[in-house]
């Protein structure tokens, strides 16, 4: 069983693939969807808030 920490650490690294995959995807359109860029705040965030 995982430990909330061990979790945390999950869900980080989990977060930190999805804004990479954002940043790889907003660097290849040459117009910069703004849900796209909305959700990269978002997730960057959410990083934030897990980090120690």
């Amino acid at each position: 069983m995982m430990t909330n920490y061990e979790k945390i650490k999950t869900a980080r690294r989990d977060l930190e693939k999805l804004r990479a995959e954002l940043i790889a995807s907003l660097n290849t359109q040459k117009d910069r969807d703004s849900d796209l860029l909305i959700l990269h705040e978002r997730v960057s965030k959410a990083i934030n808030a897990l980090s120690p």
